[in-house]
């Protein structure tokens, strides 16, 4: 009678973050691309070296040694084999194209043209999920995401992934139509409106740009309000709470209703400010995915269409 070999397997959780490791550099980055904190993939690394019995990373300089460099390559292709081994187990996965996004854009903008995609595509199944991270592909169950990316971000960019950038909008202020007349009086120069309630999301880090693109000192800035998201700090400037960045994505349908409206200045413009941009991003394996190419090309061209016809 035969007996089967028990499998020697450390813990999956160690293993997936010990790959993300040798992909991104660094138990930081790492952690970003795992949607974790760098605590548990720190834990994760030293689980799995206890476990192996082996030194995988040379803490001095960072980088995997000789034998964790050739056993990070036996993980990635066994990973790849479990990831392809269950994409053929599931066919349906390519009826449908699950979509995180950042939550402002998603329900600002996104969520008012599904219908518009439903019509131009009617056999793929479009998911939209919002996502406030950058999410994990195979934990979360997702084909891809679209990002709001400040600049800086590039320069860090995860490997093992693909992106197109969709827009690079401008920044500009909007507020409340009340509150855009009592301000329009005590305006006159970029400078006012540091003196204006100012509400910023997530941190001081667009206003510090906006105004660093005006030749206005950040250092000046005292923020009225830190409400978290950008979907967040429209709500309060739609009730006369205080002036807010926007851009067209977000920002177009209050415009349209008249429940925000630009702030200006008397006689100028202000200067075309550009802090980030929206990328759809996607694994290099789901790239080429044909549902995923199609949504890929449908969202290109609705966001080039959109610029076109409602960008001033």
């Amino acid at each position: 009678m035969s007996t089967k070999k028990r499998l020697l397997l450390p813990p999956f959780g160690a293993l997936r973050a010990f790959a993300a490791y040798g992909h991104a550099g660094g138990v930081r980055k790492a952690a970003e691309y795992l949607g974790v904190s760098h605590t548990i993939v720190g834990r994760h690394l030293r689980t799995l070296e206890d476990w192996v019995g082996v030194a995988l990373i040379d803490r001095a300089s960072g980088t995997l040694t000789q034998k964790g460099l050739a056993y990070h390559e036996e993980i990635i292709r066994a990973l790849d084999g479990l990831s392809h081994a269950t994409e053929r187990l599931r066919p349906r996965m390519d009826e449908s194209i699950r979509i995180s996004c950042v939550s402002g854009f998603a329900s600002l903008w996104l969520a008012g043209r599904v219908g518009a995609f439903r019509r131009s595509e009617p056999s793929v199944n479009l998911v939209v999920r919002p996502f406030d991270r950058f999410p994990d592909f195979d934990r979360d169950d997702l084909h891809a995401d679209i990002r709001y990316l400040r600049d800086k971000e590039l320069e860090s960019f995860p490997p093992g992934f693909k992106k197109v950038q969709l827009a690079r909008p401008a920044m500009f202020p909007v507020a409340s139509p009340d509150l855009a007349t009592e301000v329009a009086g005590r305006l006159r120069t970029i400078t006012d409106l540091l003196a204006e309630p100012l509400i910023e999301a997530e941190d001081s880090q667009e206003w510090h740009i906006f105004l660093s693109g005006h030749k206005v000192s950040p250092a000046l800035f005292v923020p009225f309000g830190r409400l978290g998201h950008a979907s967040i700090t429209l709500a309060a400037a739609r009730h006369g709470q205080g002036i807010s960045l926007a851009n067209i994505f977000l920002a177009w349908d209050d415009l349209q209703r008249g429940t925000l409206v630009r702030v200006t200045l008397p006689g100028q413009a202000f200067r075309r400010v550009f802090i980030g941009g929206y990328y759809l991003i996607a694994p290099e394996s789901n790239w080429n995915r044909p549902q995923f190419a199609r949504f890929r090309n449908w969202m290109t061209a609705e966001v080039a269409s959109f610029l076109a016809r409602e960008t001033p």
